[in-house]
């Protein structure tokens, strides 16, 4: 995964993250009862994307990219 790439996935999970902002703000009165499962769900988006660059980077035969 080239850098051109790599920023592109940053700026779609910003996008991501500012849609589920607007739709779940921090007043929202359920915030503190879901908190913790947002933030465990983008973690688990990132160990997702790190996951498709390790399966892409093994397709391409290029080990030295999986990150």
């Amino acid at each position: 995964m080239d850098d051109s790439e790599k920023l592109l996935a940053i700026k779609q999970l910003e996008e991501i993250g500012g849609r589920l902002r607007k739709l779940f703000p921090q007043n929202h009165p359920l915030w503190n009862d879901v908190f913790e499962d947002i933030g465990a769900a983008g973690y688990y988006l990132r160990e997702a994307g790190y996951c498709l660059s390790a399966a892409i980077a093994t397709v391409q035969g290029d080990e030295s990219e999986v990150e």
